[in-house]
């Protein structure tokens, strides 16, 4: 006979599915009540390894690593050839401060997966954090590489890189101190949740929300912060996320920026899972483009480009296509963009275009129009070429993107395109639009 466990209250589930509710709501932020699943589980069957792990990663979500140590451990002694539970062990010792317990469990989940880039990135923190700097390079330099759409490794090794970058002398990390006078917001998790358009959005969005209600926004580094010249006040590192219940403060958050709210969100670190609003506000286009400006510093990679280009052609078009998200496989017909171009291109004076694309193997389908891409620049900005086709897409006379925040966030930072076009729904065709609401 199963075993069934009461989860909630009149609520009997056997046990691989109450486990499985336990992380439905844990992943959902309802902390407090994935952690009574679990004990309710254990209260059953006091072993079970899957309903320890929930518990303690429960734990140290809700900012309380020390409590989730023992919780792994146990889990960790009980099955000591799962990765999941020796990786998050070493987040909760990492959370804890206990660096060299934190590596010895990062180890083993790599030695149980050598290709565990949570663990790489975790054992990145630890070498960091003990001075090791080019020991934590090599480890998010490999994870990124596995694993490019795990934020916590590329926000690391983005900044890594950024520093690397600098010419003699300069310094991105320009902070104002915060106002004690006034309220405050903070996020955490800024930049670890999503990829580099995303978090900006996501950026945006609290920003304009904390200068709606007179707030100071504390952030922590981000690739945005490093990137754009932004001088916000700095989040103290030691502050961790706050999960608690991030869907209903995600819900009160999208109601306080749509309309002024009389109690709103504030005094508090904020997570939201990914902007819930548009957050390209035209009534605040001047404020918002004047927020993302790249640093001085960076002209060196990013004007050179653009220059390139322009000694090519009087006008410059580019076309971003995206071929390899994990997510989404609906991606947009090559044909529509060609003919697009055929019939565009003869009505140009002197066009050069320029592709920006995940998937270098669509080049050769523009062959007839003598694309430029990245390889082509004259100075490569090394792991974060990226940044450099955003800025050529913010500079682009004419610009057709396709799905995904990426080039959208481009088109929108665009301040003079003459034609900015996306795909129709059912990608129909290429249609006019404008990325302000």
């Amino acid at each position: 006979m199963s075993i069934q466990i009461e989860t909630i209250a009149g609520q009997q589930l056997p046990l691989p599915d109450a486990v499985r509710q336990a992380l439905d709501y844990c992943n959902s932020g309802w902390l407090d009540i994935s952690a009574a699943i679990c004990d309710r589980i254990l209260a059953a069957v006091p072993e079970n390894t899957d309903a320890l792990l929930v518990k303690g990663i429960s734990a140290y979500k809700a900012r309380n690593p020390e409590a989730a140590v023992p919780i792994l451990s146990l889990a960790l002694r009980l099955n000591q050839t799962s990765p999941d539970t020796a990786h998050h062990l070493g987040m909760a010792l990492l959370l804890s401060g206990d660096l060299d317990r934190a590596e010895l469990a990062f180890s083993i989940a790599m030695d149980a997966r050598s290709d565990y880039a949570e663990a790489m990135t975790g054992l990145a923190e630890v070498c960091r954090a003990k001075g090791d700097v080019d020991g934590a390079y090599a480890l998010l330099e490999r994870a990124a590489e596995l694993k490019n759409n795990y934020s916590p490794a590329y926000i690391a090794y983005s900044l890594m890189r950024f520093d690397r970058s600098l010419p003699p002398d300069a310094r991105w990390n320009r902070r104002r101190e915060a106002r004690r006078d006034r309220p405050w917001l903070s996020m955490a998790s800024l930049g670890n949740y999503g990829r580099f358009a995303q978090t900006v959005n996501e950026y945006v969005a609290v920003r304009l929300y904390a200068d709606t209600y007179g707030m100071e926004f504390l952030t922590p580094d981000w690739v945005g912060h490093a990137f754009f010249d932004l001088d916000d006040p700095r989040l103290d590192p030691a502050v961790l996320p706050e999960f608690q219940g991030w869907l209903r403060s995600r819900k009160e958050f999208a109601d306080g920026f749509a309309q002024r709210v009389a109690d709103p969100l504030c005094n508090r670190d904020l997570f939201l899972g990914g902007s819930p609003v548009d957050a390209m506000v035209k009534a605040r286009r001047a404020d918002i483009l004047s927020w993302l400006t790249p640093r001085s510093c960076w002209d060196r990679f990013l004007e050179p480009p653009v220059e390139m280009l322009r000694r090519r052609g009087r006008t410059l078009v580019a076309v971003h296509i995206r071929q390899t998200d994990w997510w989404n496989q609906d991606y947009t017909p090559l044909s529509l963009y060609l003919d697009w171009l055929d019939g565009l291109w003869p009505t140009l004076e002197e066009p050069v275009l320029f592709v920006a694309t995940d998937e270098p193997k669509v080049v050769p389908e523009f062959a007839r129009f003598s694309p430029v891409t990245k390889d082509d620049f004259p100075v490569r900005w090394e792991g974060l070429d990226y940044l450099q086709d955003f800025h050529v897409l913010t500079r682009a006379d004419i610009l057709a993107i396709s799905t995904g925040s990426f080039a959208a966030t481009a088109a929108a930072l665009n301040p003079s395109p003459r034609m900015l076009l996306r795909p129709a729904p059912g990608n129909a065709a290429l249609e006019a639009f404008d990325p302000w609401r």
